[in-house]
């Protein structure tokens, strides 16, 4: 049997079973699987306030349904998809383990306990957060940056799969 050391962590998550050792797990990580159209709704009034949407194409891009106006048309607004960068970096790309640390590590992020996991560029990110509680449900976050630091998370919905579904079928009939 091979030789353990003696001076373990004593942390529950830390576990030393012969040669093989627990580390704890650190989210569910954000995946293809997460692409979609999500929202944010006002907290007074329960009404979709904005409309975003995550995409992957070699690489992780944010859009976001913003109104358009066109010229010489007979509809005075049109809304279209605009890419959520700045001057120069567009795609999102993983934050660190340090960064993530950096920016939830504020008391206000103490509740509910969980692990965050993070694509960002300089100043738009998407957040996927895994609570520690098993029944819990996964959440999502938009995330603005601004000189660097992190704005408060805003919480998003995605947008449920057959709604999406019967918004294709319309669109096809149109």
């Amino acid at each position: 049997m091979p030789n353990l050391p003696r001076n373990l962590p004593s942390n529950r998550t830390n576990v030393a079973t012969r040669n093989i050792y627990t580390i704890p797990s650190y989210g569910k990580a954000i995946s293809l699987d997460d692409q979609g159209v999500y929202y944010t709704l006002h907290h007074q009034t329960g009404q979709i306030h904005s409309v975003f949407q995550l995409v992957y194409a070699d690489d992780w891009y944010l859009y976001r349904l913003q109104k358009t106006a066109v010229e010489d048309s007979a509809v005075e607004d049109q809304l279209s998809w605009h890419l959520m960068a700045g001057s120069t970096d567009y795609s999102l790309a993983s934050m660190g383990s340090e960064e993530i640390n950096h920016h939830f590590s504020r008391p206000e992020y103490a509740e509910p306990k969980g692990a965050w996991q993070v694509i960002r560029n300089a100043h738009y990110g998407f957040a996927k957060f895994t609570p520690n509680n098993a029944n819990s449900p996964l959440k999502f976050a938009m995330l603005v940056f601004k000189d660097g630091q992190m704005q408060m998370p805003v919480l998003i919905h995605k947008l449920e799969e057959q709604v999406q579904l019967a918004e294709e079928s319309l669109l096809s009939l149109a």
